[in-house]
């Protein structure tokens, strides 16, 4: 057996919640914790922190608006690779005014009606390209996909919401909370998105003009294990770069990236004309950087969550090289969450196969999707079956991915199911999409050795 890289890490004692008994009736949230006292209202089994932030630590009152600096003072101490629950908020300023900077709030799931039917969810924003002449974001595309398991089909709107509007709610009661309002007149689609840092809630609203379109109002709460890194450091190298030119000093090919693999929520989703009344688990990604690098693979992978019926819950990363999409194993990386609340990391890991046993083109795209599959692990084999095929997004930005539910099945094709998995491939160009490539280009990769500053020609 290959060498394994596992770092382990204790959160508490914290319970993974089972795709097998899905949430029915909505948690309690888990609160803001302050420095030794228990999160008000917060359920036996969450994360319970003392001590933790330390004392002292000036309240957070950043806004979308960028940190500034004094002449001989560098301003934020300590330096901290993030900091919650004020990083949830999108990012912006100079240093991400730059066509590399991605981030994105991104939510995958799997819920019931109340007559117990099933449905997979997949709704996010992304922001692309900090514009200091705007103050918004050169580009904002944002999703809304649900997917009636019985139907095998989607039901979804994928578009650029080019206005941004970002403030605090009207019934705010920290500086960390935020409102995020998205729209795209033309297209008469609106987004309501919004944090309440005290009760750690999210709240997720979109909607449209035309009544045959989808639509969502949920309310989202954080369970166990809570926000953890992806990653053992909290940040991840984007894919492979051909000089290995990384610049810690620009975020150019890393990104910081945390998740949330169970968070609760209720609410109604509407799509074809019809509405249900959905209750379910979530699952959060949160991930910004200067990453689509021009000289770097970093657009190219295959994303994993996995919920096992056993509390497990892991994430995996598959990053692959053109033409024939073969991975580059030494980048590739996961986290297991255990049910007693351990966290298992394997940063890089070489033991994770993933074989494609089918695949399908569409008629709008030349790349080639994979609906199934044998995924070998560490933690024993397992089979990928697609749930819906017809989950290729397609936007008119030239954005191309396939983001779909699948099930686990012990061992082969054959085997007994033994879990849920969302997925995603995504196949683009270096660099992304041209069209999103808007703002003037700049070189962001470092020379050897790192300079005192870094010029931005």
């Amino acid at each position: 057996m290959q060498r394994r890289d596992l770092l382990k890490a204790g959160v508490g004692t914290a319970a993974a919640a089972s795709v097998a008994a899905l949430v029915t009736t909505e948690s309690k949230a888990v609160a803001q914790a302050t420095v030794g006292q228990q999160p008000v209202g917060c359920p036996d089994n969450a994360i319970k922190p003392s001590g933790f932030p330390a004392k002292n630590l000036p309240t957070v009152r950043e806004t979308i608006k960028p940190i500034q600096f004094s002449d001989e003072l560098v301003c934020t101490t300590p330096q901290p690779v993030y900091l919650l629950p004020r990083d949830h908020k999108f990012h912006a300023g100079g240093f991400y005014a730059c066509n590399e900077f991605w981030e994105w709030h991104y939510f995958s799931g799997f819920a019931k009606d109340s007559k117990g039917n099933d449905y997979a969810l997949f709704f996010g924003t992304d922001p692309v390209g900090y514009d200091p002449k705007t103050g918004g974001y050169a580009f904002l595309p944002a999703v809304i996909s649900i997917s009636p398991i019985k139907e095998g089909k989607k039901y979804h709107y994928f578009n650029n919401f080019p206005v941004f509007e970002p403030r605090r709610p009207d019934d705010s009661t920290s500086p960390a909370d935020f409102q995020y309002l998205m729209r795209n007149d033309e297209a008469g689609w609106s987004i309501d998105e919004r944090y309440y840092a005290k009760d750690e809630r999210w709240i997720f609203r979109m909607k449209s003009k035309n009544p045959k379109d989808p639509w969502c109002d949920l309310d989202i709460r954080l369970g166990a294990p809570g926000y953890i890194p992806r990653t053992p450091t909290g940040i991840e190298e984007e894919g492979l770069s051909d000089n290995g030119r990384y610049n810690p000093q620009t975020m150019y090919g890393l990104s910081y990236y945390y998740i949330a693999p169970n968070m609760p929520f209720t609410g109604k989703f509407g799509f074809d004309g019809r509405v249900v009344e959905l209750t379910g688990s979530l699952w959060l990604e949160h991930q910004w950087g200067n990453i689509k690098g021009l000289d770097q693979e970093n657009c190219r992978w295959r994303w994993f969550s996995f919920r096992f019926n056993d509390g497990r819950m892991l994430a995996f990363r598959h990053w692959i090289l053109p033409p024939d999409d073969l991975p580059v194993h030494d980048r590739n990386h996961f986290c297991m969450v255990h049910p007693d609340g351990r966290i298992e990391y394997g940063f890089p890991n070489r033991e994770f196969r993933f074989t494609p046993t089918r695949s399908f083109k569409v008629p709008s795209s030349d790349l080639q999707w994979n609906p199934e599959g044998l995924m070998e692990t560490p933690f024993g084999n397992f089979f990928l079956k697609s749930l819906v095929d017809d989950s290729v997004f397609i936007s008119k930005s030239g954005m191309t991915f396939w983001e779909g539910p699948m099930v686990m099945l012990e061992n082969n094709s054959k085997g007994r199911q033994i879990g849920m998995a969302y997925v995603e491939q995504y196949f683009q160009p270096r660099g992304g999409p041209a069209r999103m490539r808007t703002l003037p280009e700049q070189n962001l990769a470092r020379e050897l050795p790192l300079a005192g500053t870094s010029a931005r020609p």
